[in-house]
């Protein structure tokens, strides 16, 4: 379930470009300093948009309400960064559960799922046609998991998709030991996480480039 949307979120939901963000990454340090009762300080403003407006609009929206959260003194960019980190981990983990949706389902050919002939039996019980059912079409994989299987697979997506059809869950056949099953698992989602993330940052970069964020 999606949660309410913080002061943050609004805060870093007008961005458009790199000036954008630092205009944006300077209110949220007001907003902060003021929930944790601490008076403005240019110095410290600075020194956030120094250090953290190479992050994405969305990892700073919760690293700082993280920060509002969980911090008892004042959190230098390092902190931030941190918190905004654990976000971007979050997404990072969820975007490898939809690619193994994904391939369980659909395959790396991204193959239909379904369809065909549903059969049931009649008052005499005799097997009969009871409807035809549409075939599910394989989803279109969104432009940043896209762009981080690219990574994953040094140059093309669907290296990546092969990469991570290599994940124990997906290929439980292979013969190894939950041992080795859990060592390939942690070295996949470790690749993935870093590309996951490189991408994430790769989008943004792009997006200052053209003016726009998402």
């Amino acid at each position: 379930m999606m949660g309410e949307e913080t002061v943050y979120e609004r805060i870093f939901a007008g961005v458009r470009n790199v000036e954008d963000l630092r205009v944006a990454i300077a209110r949220a340090v007001r907003e902060l300093r003021g929930a944790m009762e601490k008076e403005d300080n240019g110095t410290v403003t600075k020194a956030h948009i120094r250090n953290l407006d190479d992050l994405t609009p969305e990892a700073l929206a919760r690293g700082y309400a993280l920060a509002e959260k969980t911090c008892i003194y004042w959190p230098a960019p390092g902190q931030i960064r941190e918190l905004a980190g654990c976000s971007e981990t979050e997404e990072a983990e969820e975007g490898l559960r939809w690619v193994l949706d994904y391939l369980e389902a659909h395959g790396l050919e991204g193959r239909p799922t379904g369809g065909g002939v549903i059969f049931g039996e009649d008052e005499a019980g005799r097997r009969v046609r009871v409807r035809m059912e549409a075939a599910v079409e394989a989803p279109r994989l969104p432009e940043r998991i896209v762009n981080a299987l690219a990574r994953l697979g040094s140059g093309t997506a669907k290296d990546g998709l092969r990469r991570l059809a290599q994940h124990p869950r997906l290929s439980q056949g292979s013969g190894w030991d939950g041992e080795d099953a859990a060592r390939a698992a942690e070295r996949i989602e470790r690749q993935w996480a870093r590309c996951y993330r490189l991408a994430a940052h790769e989008d943004f970069a792009g997006q200052q480039k053209t003016g726009r964020t998402q």
